[in-house]
């Protein structure tokens, strides 16, 4: 079996519902930064931060008229 390449998590903060994590191998969404990709298996080096509710935040803004 070959070795594979170390991927990363890449963490989506949402403004009303739990964050998620985001595999850069695979795409594979978990609830939590895992070890290994729990979708295809890589190891995981690291996080990455998206800031995802900014964007849900000016959306409910628009919404709003605030």
């Amino acid at each position: 079996m070959a070795r594979q390449k170390p991927a990363h998590w890449t963490q989506r903060t949402h403004l009303l519902r739990r964050d998620e994590y985001v595999c850069s191998a695979c795409g594979a969404v978990a609830d939590k930064p895992y070890k290994t990709c729990p979708g295809c298996g890589a190891p995981m080096k690291g996080s990455k931060y998206d800031p995802t509710w900014v964007d849900e935040a000016e959306m409910l803004d628009i919404i709003f008229k605030d």
